[in-house]
C-alpha cells in the first residue's frame, strides 16, 4: 500500500500518462472515440488534442488532492489504466 501512495510513484504515474499521449498522439485518428455503447461502437467522440490531454489533466488534479484525501491516490491510478485503454482502443 505504501508504494501507491508514495509521491515519487505517483507523480511517476502522471508523467508515464503525459508521455503515452506524446508517443500515441501521431498515430490517432482526427477524432477520438471516448465512450462506446452496448453493441461496442462509438458514440461519443472528442478531437485528438482533448482526448490525449483530458485524463492526465485530471491526473494532475487529483494527484494534488491527495493532500486533501489519500483516497485520491487510487483515482490516479484509476485514471492511468483509463488512459492507456482511451489510447489503444482509438487506435
Amino acid at each position: 500500500m505504501f508504494l501507491f501512495t508514495n509521491g515519487k510513484v505517483l507523480w511517476g504515474a502522471v508523467i508515464a500518462a503525459f508521455i503515452l499521449s506524446i508517443v500515441f498522439y501521431p498515430f490517432l485518428p482526427t477524432q477520438m472515440p471516448i465512450h462506446y455503447d452496448v453493441a461496442n461502437s462509438p458514440d461519443l467522440t472528442v478531437n485528438k488534442l482533448a482526448g490525449t490531454v483530458m485524463l492526465p489533466v485530471l491526473m494532475v488534479v487529483f494527484a494534488w488532492a491527495r493532500k486533501i484525501n489519500w483516497q485520491f491516490v487510487f483515482a490516479v491510478y484509476i485514471l492511468l489504466i483509463c488512459h492507456i485503454v482511451v489510447l489503444c482502443l482509438a487506435l
